[in-house]
C-alpha cells in the first residue's frame, strides 16, 4: 500500500428480511452511516536513519561526572529500527483511548519536546497540575517525574498513555490495537526480529527514541570552543553573574548538563502542602520534604517556558526576579538560598538584589543554552 492515509469506512446495514407468504416490510429510518475514521500512516524515510550512531561529544564522554551519572540510567542499546519504531509510537495519537493524543502533544519538539502551557491536557479536558517538562540528554535522568517517584525510563513511558487524565489508554489493549494498525507489524519486526507487539517492546521503542534525543549543540557550547568570541556584552554579564559565587546559580544547575541530580527546596512556597502540592514530601510524608522537586537541566531554558514544577512563571525574567528577590523563608529551604550559603536547611533566604543590567544578561545568557538542532531535526520531528 503506498498511500499515507488509509481511510476505514464503517457502516450499519440494517435491513428487515422476512421470507414466507405474508410478510410485510416494517418501515424504518435509514440507518445513519458512522463517521469516517481517518488513520494516518508514518511517512518515513526510505533509508533508517542513523539513530544507532548518534552519540555525546567526547568531552561529554570523557566527563567523570557524566560519566557516573550516566552508569545509573539504563544500558538500552540503541538502534537505528528501534529509535524509528520509538519516533512513530511518541507521535502517533492512536496510542491514546480516543485517537487524539500523542506523547508529542504535550511534549512539542519545537520547544524542546515541553510544553507552552502550564498544565497541558489530554484526553480528559482537565490541565494537569504539573508542568510538562523537556526530554533531552535522558541518559543522566535515573529518576524521573517531578516528584521522582519512578526510577528508570522503561518503568516512566508507558504511565503517561495509562493516565486516564493524559492518554487514557488501557494498556492491557494496547499491544492488540497497535496489531491491528497496518503499518505496526512491519515495525516491530525491524526492531525485534518478528511481529510480535506487546509492552516491554513498546516501552523499548520509545526508551531508545527518547535516549536518542542529546542536546549539546548551543551556542553556549560553540562559545566553550571559541572562547565566548560571539556573545554580546550583555550575555557576557550573564555569563558572569550565573558563574560568580554570589548568585550560586551553578551550585544547583552545573556541569555540561547544567543540572543535578538531587532534588531542592527553593522557596517557592512557605507551605507547598498548603498550596496543593508538597513534590516528594506528598509521597515521603517527611516534613523535610515539602516542595522538594526535581532540578530539571537549564539546557534549552529558553525553549520551555512557563516555568517552575507548576509553570507560575511566564518568562525568564520572572525567574530571575524571583530567586533575586522573593525566595520564601521555609523551614527546610536548601541552604543554597540562605544567606550563609552553608550549614543546615532552613535558614533566611538570601536576597541578591541584582541589578538591571544583571538580570537583562542573565536572562540574554540562559536564551545560550537553546539548541536548535534538536527542536528542527528530522530524526526527532513527527512522521505523521
Amino acid at each position: 500500500m503506498t498511500r499515507r492515509t488509509e481511510v476505514f469506512i464503517m457502516a450499519l446495514l440494517g435491513a428487515a428480511l422476512c421470507s414466507g407468504a405474508g410478510c410485510s416490510k416494517i418501515d424504518s429510518p435509514e440507518p445513519e452511516p458512522s463517521p469516517l475514521q481517518e488513520v494516518a500512516h508514518p511517512d518515513l524515510p526510505a533509508t533508517s536513519i542513523g539513530y544507532s550512531e548518534m552519540e555525546f561529544p567526547q568531552n561529554w564522554l570523557n566527563d567523570p561526572a557524566l560519566a557516573l551519572f550516566g552508569s545509573f540510567g539504563e544500558t538500552v542499546d540503541i538502534t537505528d529500527a528501534g529509535a524509528t519504531l520509538g519516533r512513530v509510537l511518541f507521535h502517533d495519537v492512536q496510542l491514546s483511548s480516543d485517537n487524539t493524543v500523542s506523547c508529542g502533544s504535550c511534549h512539542q519538539q519545537q520547544h524542546a519536546f515541553a510544553d507552552i502551557t502550564p498544565g497541558s491536557t489530554g484526553i480528559s479536558g482537565v490541565p494537569l497540575e504539573r508542568n510538562t517538562p523537556g526530554l533531552f540528554n535522558l541518559r543522566y535522568q535515573r529518576r524521573l517525574f517531578w516528584d521522582l517517584r519512578v526510577a528508570g525510563l522503561t518503568n516512566q513511558v508507558l504511565q503517561p498513555i495509562g493516565h486516564p487524565d493524559e492518554m487514557g489508554m488501557d494498556l492491557e489493549e494496547l499491544g492488540s490495537k497497535l496489531t491491528r494498525l497496518p503499518y505496526y507489524p512491519a515495525l516491530f519486526e525491524a526492531a525485534f526480529g518478528d511481529p510480535a507487539i506487546d509492552l516491554d517492546r513498546i516501552a523499548s521503542g520509545l526508551v531508545q527514541f527518547l535516549r536518542s534525543i542529546r542536546s549539546y549543540q548551543s551556542r553556549y557550547d560553540a562559545g566553550v570552543a571559541n572562547g565566548f568570541a560571539d556573545f554580546t556584552a550583555s550575555e557576557l554579564t550573564g555569563k558572569d553573574v550565573f558563574f560568580g559565587g554570589d548568585t550560586r546559580c551553578n551550585q544547583c544547575h552545573s556541569g555540561l548538563n547544567f543540572f543535578s541530580t538531587q532534588a531542592f527546596i527553593n522557596g517557592l512556597e512557605m507551605d507547598y502542602a498548603s498550596a496543593g502540592d508538597a513534590g516528594i514530601g506528598a509521597l515521603s510524608g517527611d516534613p523535610s520534604d515539602d516542595g522538594r522537586f526535581k532540578t530539571v537541566s537549564l539546557r534549552n531554558v529558553g525553549l520551555t517556558a512557563p516555568y517552575m514544577h507548576d509553570g507560575r512563571f511566564a518568562d525568564l525574567r520572572a525567574v530571575v526576579d524571583f530567586y533575586s528577590d522573593d525566595i520564601a523563608h521555609h523551614p527546610y529551604l536548601d541552604e543554597r538560598f540562605s544567606e550563609n550559603g552553608v550549614g543546615l536547611p532552613g535558614q533566611e533566604p538570601y536576597r541578591l538584589e541584582l541589578t538591571e543590567m544583571e538580570r537583562t544578561g542573565l536572562v540574554d545568557f540562559l536564551h545560550t543554552l537553546s539548541d536548535t538542532v534538536i527542536t528542527t531535526s528530522p530524526a526527532f520531528s513527527s512522521p505523521f
